[in-house]
């Protein structure tokens, strides 16, 4: 025990002339540790020790012993006579003995009382100070939770998506990040009145040193967009350069790369020109014909000083799908199956999806997403391109 205690001793005036003798023997039968000393006053008294002869003695030291009861003193009371009261005092938790136990007796008991209440004291202290840590650690997780929803607010803000058709041409996309903020980023932005570009990157890694790197993208996107000596809009292998020449000027030894893709559309002429780093070739679905795969030819961003990403112009036809998306669709739709068994099964089950001729083939994609019940372990990323069939219209003789 590493306190001295304080030892309230209370009888009735029967056995008052014994208190000096009880004290004494309790002193020298002490277990172990320096000896208690004892007071009349129950104020800050570490345990309690009532003495009585019989029931009417016991019943007059009942109120002193509900009073230390409510403050958890512990407490022993020596009786031969508890009567009816027995059945209160047990359930007050009081230790009961003998009118005539030994001074050894007594004191063993008292010193065990009070080392289990300094246990548990110490027990509660160390209680109150983890739930004094725990709340702390709760409120800060809820700040960093909503700075982090804040961050993927702005994160999304910065990225280009709400055009209207431009000849019949549409547009429409799906973030879905893995956990609040994301690696990916995209963007659809119209150049002028037919041209529209489509961006789609993927920051390698999660969370927010990969949220940090897309945003890193996303401003260099915007500054290269556009060539500043012509004024004209830039060529997507220029973009990817710019890009490359971006994440390479870096500072630190940490590696940052990132793969990625870019597409300019003409929506008048129906032709589109693409370039690639390293990124998941995007899928052209053509009515009546078999899909096209726009392969990714160069290499991954930040990695190596690449001048040349190889650039290709294809025409597409009314009625045509294209999909440029994430690597993580590759596990999502991994396990459904299609009709076009020439192609892997995540790009089978998105040529499905174009199949259905529906309005709008990315709000299926994410009803499917919706009903799955796995939780995705990557960010999920899509951006489409549908040229739209136009309905012919019908001329009213005169």
């Amino acid at each position: 025990m590493t306190i001295r205690p304080s030892i309230f001793i209370n009888t009735s005036e029967q056995t008052y002339d014994c208190l000096e003798s009880v004290m004494n023997d309790l002193m020298c039968n002490w277990p172990e540790g320096l000896p208690p000393t004892f007071t009349t006053t129950c104020v800050h008294a570490d345990a309690a020790l009532f003495i009585a002869n019989e029931y009417t003695e016991l019943l007059s030291l009942l109120p002193r012993l509900l009073e230390l009861q409510s403050q958890n003193v512990p407490t022993v009371v020596c009786c031969d006579d508890f009567g009816d009261l027995h059945d209160i005092i047990t359930k007050l938790g009081v230790c009961k003995l003998a009118n005539d136990a030994n001074a050894f007796t007594i004191s063993g008991v008292l010193f065990g009382l009070l080392s289990r209440n300094e246990q548990v004291s110490t027990l509660r202290s160390k209680v109150g100070l983890v739930q004094t840590i725990h709340e702390g650690l709760q409120e800060d997780l809820s700040e960093l939770q909503g700075e982090l929803e804040t961050a993927a607010t702005v994160q999304q803000e910065f990225m280009s998506t709400g055009i209207n058709d431009v000849h019949g041409i549409s547009f429409s996309s799906i973030w879905r990040p893995a956990n609040v903020v994301s690696g990916d980023m995209y963007d659809i932005t119209r150049l002028d009145d037919d041209h529209v570009a489509l961006f789609i990157a993927d920051a390698i890694g999660h969370g927010i040193t990969a949220a940090m790197l897309a945003m890193m993208l996303t401003r260099t996107l915007a500054a290269n967009r556009f060539d500043s000596k012509t004024g004209h809009f830039s060529e997507p292998r220029d973009v990817l350069k710019s890009l490359n020449t971006a994440l390479l000027q870096r500072t630190g030894n940490a590696a940052r790369f990132a793969t990625a893709a870019y597409t300019i559309i003409n929506c008048k002429t129906n032709t589109m020109t693409y370039a690639g780093a390293g990124h998941p070739p995007a899928l052209l679905r053509r009515v009546g014909q078999s899909p096209i795969m726009l392969e990714s030819e160069g290499p991954l961003l930040g990695i190596f000083e690449q001048d040349a990403f190889p650039q290709h112009t294809i025409k597409f036809s009314t009625g045509d799908t294209l999909l440029m998306y994430s690597d993580g669709f590759e596990d999502v739709l991994g396990e459904r199956t299609g009709p076009n068994q020439n192609l892997p099964s995540h790009l089978q089950a998105l040529h499905t999806f174009c199949d259905n001729n529906s309005e709008d083939v990315l709000k299926d994609i994410n009803a499917y997403l919706n009903q799955a019940k796995d939780n995705f372990a990557d960010d999920l990323t899509m951006i489409s391109m549908r040229a739209t069939p136009v309905a012919p219209s019908i001329g009213l003789a005169a």
